[in-house]
């Protein structure tokens, strides 16, 4: 599938709510409850003002299949990966991949040269996938309100 990758824009917000909680349901069948499963319209609007956050669109029809989010963290002094979201019906074909580029080359041309991570320490999946694509397990954060901690993964632009 041919994609486009932009910024995120306010009329798009309907459509990456129901992408956030399509995507992140998976999340809650693993047992890793994750407040984006039932983000609202005002959030993702407070997200498109105050992050960067990118939507993939599938060439020819415009239709939103992912998207992504780039947060600043003044703790760790970098931004952060989060909100990474794809459509069920377009996983495991390279989008996912294809948006974590995009965003990491913006990052580079804005000279920031780290970019993190959370990932649910028991995900199935995630921690292996973003170690693939050069993230390193660098800590992790004890979570006392989930039934998860996660690991803190970082790669160097």
């Amino acid at each position: 599938m041919e994609i486009i990758i932009e910024k995120a824009e306010y009329d798009e917000v309907e459509a990456l709510v129901k992408i956030y909680r399509d995507a992140y349901s998976e999340n809650e069948k693993f047992g890793l409850p994750a407040s984006a499963s039932r983000v609202t319209v005002k959030e993702v609007q407070d997200w498109i003002n105050n992050t960067i956050l990118l939507t993939a669109k599938e060439k020819g029809t415009n239709k939103i299949v992912a998207t992504v989010r780039f947060k600043y963290s003044e703790e760790w002094q970098c931004y952060v990966l989060s909100r990474l979201a794809v459509n069920s019906s377009n996983k495991g074909i390279g989008i996912a991949t294809k948006l974590m580029e995009y965003g990491e080359h913006r990052l580079l041309e804005m000279d920031e040269r780290v970019v993190r991570l959370t990932v649910a320490q028991t995900h199935p999946y995630l921690p292996k996938m973003y170690g693939k694509k050069g993230y390193r397990i660098v800590g992790e954060r004890l979570l006392n309100n989930l039934p998860y901690d996660e690991f803190i993964m970082e790669k160097l632009l």
